[in-house]
């Protein structure tokens, strides 16, 4: 005589022929979890960071531009081309009368606060991760235009 194993239909829901592997996929689940949730939050985090460092290249890269056509008020520009960032500017003007070759220099620089609490899980796990990086942006214009 065969087994209920052997007479399964595909399709038919029965109880598992062996009852000791009831609880291995829930064990299994809580230990892959943790890790999938700290490689999301290292996705997110990541995401975010990238794109505060392309919002403050950009904004410097136009702080750039304009202390090279002569305008005052370049901290002013940055801080309006990277909203919500708050920037600390360092600028190189183009001094009177400058000659080919040379350049005016904006240097952007903010901290970026992680959102999610990777660096925590981190630390549970034996690692260390920093609660904040110092992320700088940098723009370079030729003088004059």
């Amino acid at each position: 005589m065969r087994s209920s194993c052997e007479l399964r239909e595909p399709c038919e829901l029965r109880e598992p022929c062996e009852p000791r592997d009831q609880g291995a996929s829930a064990v299994e689940f809580a230990l892959v979890m943790p890790l999938l949730l700290l490689l999301i939050c290292g996705i997110v985090d990541f995401g975010r960071l990238l794109d505060v460092q392309l919002t403050l290249s950009a904004a410097a890269r136009e702080g750039a531009r304009w202390v090279a056509l002569g305008q005052s008020g370049a901290a002013a520009r940055v801080a309006a081309a990277a909203p919500g960032l708050s920037p600390s500017v360092a600028a190189t003007s183009c001094p009177a009368g400058a000659a080919i070759g040379q350049n005016a220099t904006v240097i952007a620089t903010t901290t970026y606060t992680f959102l999610t609490p990777i660096g925590s899980v981190a630390g549970l796990l034996g690692g260390s991760f920093p609660g904040s990086v110092t992320v700088t942006g940098q723009g370079v214009m030729r003088c004059g235009g």
